[in-house]
């Protein structure tokens, strides 16, 4: 199954895992609660997706990678003390707790919350020495005489042999105690997630021209070759740093995350030529609504690589407007809830400043909580720090002109990304009528959560009309059929 499908499959076993009855009792007992064990090759997303799970259902998470460890670490270090049996002393060997089950105390401490995910990554990677104790700690969740606590479920990733050589099978009678699920790589899912997750839109553009080389693992005689999805969103994010800052991208940077030579000199020529297409169309003008006939006439006649381009480029734009508007919305909301609790004690405005940080520095430091719940705590934070010293000093009236004034601006510039909607809308529509550009234009659209949150609170009428004109839903299922056939027709 793709990434997306697993992603399911382990909110569904973590949340049949912690269901309870009326009485409490969770309704399957813990020790039958099989560990899930995701099988697949490397960067395809196995972390991340029980990273994100964890987050959506409110839990801890704590991650470790099994190949860093070693038996003492993970069962802990022996120490002698002295014991009475029937009469008799005996100098008997206990061990201290796990690191791997102490750092699931210190989650548990530090949020307070009694529930979570316990990621085991590379599990079948174990040393020798190291593997008979994770064979028994996902047999009977204990490290030596320490034990996972209740409410918590193991989720493990491991490679097939033929992508990692220090993996290993399992026996049969160790996997009949697992659930195993087993990933493959999988462009379409990839896609939506990369519209997401603002996914450069070069390499977006360049995996619709070049599917095959979203993923590769090859050996060659100087050894293995790998492109990952991992690789692409980590260049992707390279990519953003470097131009923000004004460094030239040069094909040593492309190779360093796309370890392929082939794949890497044929990505790092379409960057260039993307480039091109993004210096020739004036995207803010087109969001704008400003476009004139010939832009449309001009893309509209192009080939199809910088068709594409053009509808990366649009939706790029567009989505990363769209999650700017519903992070300040979300982080709006969060202030008006604090500064209804302060009603009545102005006085503990620092505290909530106080606790917001905090807040901050822990998802920052943690590194597994996504990167719009981290934009919504920072834009809340940076606000409180504006109004809490007005209610200090004023109580509630003292702020009340700032925080109206901070909910005038957001309407404004909710209005101006909906009219944003309508122009790219438009703009697409004029230069590729209800053809397959239009047609992947809006599946990105309609398969990003944000995006849809938007439209469903503040509605475009064109882009409903185009959805529904383009019949989505039937249509989108053979988009990528389609387009190869295009491909080949041009070729």
């Amino acid at each position: 199954m793709n990434i997306q499908q697993a992603a399911g499959q382990v909110e569904g076993a973590v949340r049949a895992y912690l269901a309870r009855d009326d009485e409490g009792i969770y309704l399957i007992p813990p020790q039958m609660q099989r560990p899930i064990i995701l099988m697949g090759p490397p960067g395809v997303g196995k972390t991340a997706i029980v990273s994100q799970v964890a987050e959506r259902l409110g839990l801890c998470f704590v991650s470790y990678s099994i190949t860093h460890h070693t038996r003492q670490s993970a069962l802990g270090l022996p120490y002698i003390v002295d014991e009475e049996f029937e009469g008799e002393s005996y100098k008997v060997s206990r061990y201290t707790m796990s690191e791997i089950i102490a750092s699931v105390y210190d989650a548990m401490r530090s949020s307070g919350g009694r529930e979570g995910i316990l990621f085991l990554d590379e599990i079948n990677c174990a040393s020798e020495t190291l593997m008979p104790s994770m064979l028994q700690f996902l047999q009977y969740k204990t490290f030596g005489q320490h034990r996972l606590p209740m409410g918590w479920v193991i989720v493990c990733a491991g490679n097939p042999p033929e992508y990692n050589r220090a993996a290993r099978e399992f026996d049969p009678a160790m996997m009949d105690r697992l659930k195993r699920i087993d990933v493959e790589p999988d462009l379409d899912a990839w896609m939506g997630y990369a519209a997401a997750h603002g996914v450069h839109p070069a390499i977006t553009s360049y995996l619709d021209e070049k599917p095959e080389n979203f993923f590769r693992v090859r050996s060659t005689v100087e050894g293995t070759r790998v492109v990952t999805a991992r690789g692409w969103e980590d260049l992707s994010r390279m990519l953003q740093a470097y131009e923000r800052e004004g460094i030239d991208v040069d094909p040593y940077l492309v190779g360093q995350y796309l370890q392929d030579d082939e794949v890497a000199e044929d990505f790092s020529l379409y960057l260039e030529l993307f480039g091109k297409y993004r210096d020739d169309l004036d995207v803010a003008r087109v969001l704008d609504g400003l476009a004139d006939d010939a832009t449309v006439a001009r893309v509209s006649g192009a080939d199809l690589d910088e068709r594409m381009a053009v509808v990366s480029l649009l939706e790029s734009a567009l989505l990363s407007a769209v999650h700017g508007v519903r992070i300040e919305e979300e982080a709006v909301r969060q202030v008006r809830d604090i500064l209804k609790t302060l009603g009545d004690e102005p006085q503990a405005a620092g505290a909530v400043v106080s606790d917001c940080e905090i807040e901050l520095a822990g998802l920052v430091s943690r590194g597994f909580a996504s990167d719009r719940r981290r934009a919504v705590c920072a834009r809340r934070l940076a606000l409180l720090r504006e109004l809490c010293p007005m209610i200090a000093k004023g109580g509630l009236g003292g702020a009340k002109g700032r925080y109206n004034d901070v909910v005038r601006t957001l309407s404004h510039r909710v209005r101006r990304v909906s009219a944003q909607v309508d122009h790219a809308i438009d703009f697409v529509s004029r230069a590729f009528g209800e053809g397959e550009e239009t047609l992947v234009f809006v599946t990105r659209l309609s398969v990003d959560p944000e995006f849809m949150g938007f439209q469903a609170a503040h509605g475009s009428d064109s882009f409903v009309t185009c959805a529904n004109a383009l019949m989505l839903r039937d249509r989108g299922l053979d988009l990528l059929d389609r387009l190869e056939a295009l491909r080949k027709g041009q070729g």
